[in-house]
């Protein structure tokens, strides 16, 4: 009997200490903490590239790469709308587009929507704007406020999402 009798407090204030326990997301004050990507896009840029499991031809076709902040004139060109509104750029493209393939970071303001900005980005997304050549994989994900904007074949595609993604992780 008294066994039992120490059973149930016992019970009660597991219960108890579970519940109150801290739920992934949330920090101690129940707010959302979303990860977030600190460093330059830069620097962000050449972890994913350094992580990533690509082809040694691709990592080779890299050397032939042009990488910077977007100018405000290739802007709408590189990423297809002049809807979305971002405080940081940073593009990767190769100088001859022989295959199509470009990446892009875009740090949105804070508070901005990032639900929104990927949704304008995927459907105002072109992968056949190079001359006759098309991307097979369009890629809109984000960490945080960065958003990686990629268009290339499945397998790089498939790749530098899978590092990009890991890097919130």
């Amino acid at each position: 009997m008294k066994k039992r009798l120490l059973v149930l407090p016992m019970l009660l204030l597991s219960l108890i200490l579970v519940s109150c326990g801290k739920t992934e997301g949330n920090d101690a004050t129940g707010e959302n903490t979303e990860p977030k990507l600190v460093g330059s896009l830069s620097e962000i840029m050449d972890s994913v590239y350094e992580s990533a499991d690509l082809s040694q031809d691709f990592r080779d076709a890299m050397a032939g790469f042009e990488a910077g902040e977007i100018p405000a004139e290739s802007a709408e060109y590189l990423i297809g709308t002049a809807d979305v509104e971002y405080a940081e750029s940073y593009y990767s493209i190769p100088m001859i587009n022989v295959n199509p393939y470009q990446c892009i970071l875009l740090r949105l303001p804070e508070g901005a929507d990032v639900e929104a900005a990927k949704e304008t980005l995927l459907a105002n997304a072109d992968p056949r704007k190079w001359v006759c050549v098309e991307a097979e994989s369009v890629v809109v994900e984000n960490v945080g406020d960065v958003i990686l904007f990629l268009m290339a074949d499945t397998a790089t595609a498939d790749a530098i999402k899978a590092s990009f993604l890991a890097l919130g992780e």
